[in-house]
């Protein structure tokens, strides 16, 4: 099943909307998991429903992504009872995080106008034998290793070790016949030699070690997370651009544009003199851990982030953290410090290009506005459709709770067992949700866990089904810190040429 660009948007976390919590106490029977729009969702059915795919490891993550599924898509389908238009819904709202997109991307049009992404044929060839993918030398190296949880002495014993090899090489003794006395690698025994390899193959610390030397040097020692290496720079050669010529020409004025951008974001922070404040990164993982509680007076004020003219306080990042799905936020509780201060530049460079594009008055016209809202309602009716919630009438009020209730249940069975794409409704769920209310019971996970395992222990062996809720049902965790690609081994040739990074004003965080 194909879902439209728009289907998706509608059908994703786009902007920031308000919504009436996630996590709010349930006044209802320790045998409901849910409840939203007078509909219940209980530990027995919730269970079932995981039960039935043995790929699925019960989770309170994944309890949690069944309850909230099942909260969004009973109200949707409360609301097309109500009136198919939907028109309780507010478009202007539901397009909001496309239009602030659209005028960021404006903004930075008229900032890469003014970046130079020409090049003449001399200066395409002098980048491709400087920096092309087609660049690749052959060198020895001699590693001597260190463990994980070796104390400074240990380590300085080994640095004096590799100094001394070095000295030997950088006076003329044979590389080759070093590196087979004292290696410490698989390299060891052809004498060190790593063969041709290009850029990307290598760890950051030994490439731009390798790259700067020309045939014949000596490295000094070079450390990476493998121990300390002395390396000899054998030859150095580029295969010529011939075919590849067009799309390493769009490659550098990609990379341009994306330098262009980025010095312009840096000088919008740096002329605002954003500040990270302290203690920061440890409130917003005491949101990320309930992002369902309510502040109010100087806990909603707290300054998380300021420059020249604002601030971005916690009660406004909860608010951002409410108008995604929780598994988007949730790793955030556990994401070291530079992660969360990734997370919360990103949302200031946001605040920052919005700004600045209204001081330059940089917008969307009412026509482009009014057709945002034209391509949602165009989603919005794709996703009834391919859900199948428009297919029936549904009585209003009391009398159509079971069909609904009995449609949604249809809806997460398919997407339990991987029949069905089932995305969050993210800023539509929030809207529908404040609406309606609903409430999510976190106190019975652990019923629900037990439960699943006590169906599962008397049910006979099933046939693996895919793994289910692929649409978001499972948390991927924070960003991680950068690993090394490899130890210096021998590598195949690069397959392509690396594309440029994704823009500053589209990075990923809680919009």
């Amino acid at each position: 099943m194909k879902w439209s660009r728009w289907a998706l948007a509608v059908a994703a976390p786009l902007a920031v909307a308000g919504c009436n919590g996630i996590g709010q106490a349930m006044n209802a029977h320790n045998d409901q998991l849910a409840r939203a729009a007078g509909k219940e969702f209980t530990v027995e059915e919730a269970a079932s429903l995981l039960a039935a795919n043995p790929q699925i490891e019960p989770t309170p993550d994944m309890v949690r992504a069944v309850a909230d599924r099942w909260v969004d898509y009973v109200l949707l389908a409360t609301a097309l009872a109500e009136d198919t238009a939907l028109n309780v819904l507010d478009l202007d709202k539901l397009v909001e995080g496309p239009r602030e997109q659209a005028t960021i991307g404006r903004l930075m049009e008229q900032v890469v106008s003014r970046a130079d992404t020409s090049y003449t044929d001399a200066e395409l060839q002098q980048a491709w034998n400087t920096q092309g993918p087609g660049v690749e030398v052959r060198a020895r190296h001699i590693l001597l290793q260190f463990p994980g949880d070796a104390t400074p002495a240990q380590r300085d014993s080994v640095r004096r070790a590799v100094e001394a090899i070095r000295a030997q090489a950088a006076g003329g003794a044979d590389f080759a016949a070093l590196a087979q006395q004292h290696g410490q690698d698989g390299t060891k025994e052809r004498g060190g030699d790593l063969g041709y390899f290009g850029k990307g193959q290598m760890v950051p610390a030994f490439e731009n070690a390798v790259f700067a030397m020309q045939p014949g040097q000596i490295s000094p020692v070079v450390e990476t997370p493998f121990g300390y290496h002395v390396i000899k720079l054998e030859d150095r050669r580029t295969r010529p651009i011939g075919d590849d010529a067009p799309q390493f020409r769009q490659f550098l004025a990609q990379r341009a544009q994306q330098e262009a951008m980025q010095a312009y974001v840096d000088s919008l922070e740096k002329a605002a003199g954003v500040e990270v404040r302290p203690g920061a990164t440890d409130q917003v993982r005491e949101l990320a851990r309930q992002p369902g509680t309510s502040l109010r007076g100087r806990a909603a004020s707290r300054k998380l982030v300021t420059w020249k003219g604002g601030d971005l306080t916690t009660g406004e990042l909860l608010t951002r953290m409410q108008s995604v799905e929780p598994e988007q936020v949730r790793p955030f509780a556990e994401a070291p410090d530079s992660s969360v201060t990734q997370m919360l530049k990103s949302v200031t460079t946001r605040e920052l290009l919005l700004a600045e594009a209204q001081r330059r008055k940089i917008g969307l016209s009412k026509a482009e506005a009014d057709t945002l809202q034209t391509q949602a309602r165009s989603g919005l009716r794709e996703l009834v459709q391919v859900t199948g919630l428009g297919a029936r009438r549904i009585p209003k009020g009391a009398a159509g709770n079971q069909m609904i209730e009995g449609q949604v249940r249809e809806l997460l069975q398919q997407a339990v067992t991987g029949q069905r794409p089932l995305p969050p409704l993210g800023v539509l769920g929030q809207q529908l949700r404040g609406i309606y209310g609903h409430n999510v019971n976190e106190s019975v996970f652990q019923r629900v866990i037990d439960k699943v395992k006590s169906i599962r222990a008397l049910q006979p062996q099933a046939p693996q089904l895919p793994q289910g809720m692929p649409q978001g049902g499972v948390p991927q965790g924070p960003p991680q810190q950068g690993q090394p690609q490899q130890a210096p081994q021998p590598a195949p040739a690069p397959q392509g040429q690396a594309q440029p990074q994704t823009p500053p004003a589209e990075q990923s965080a809680p919009q």
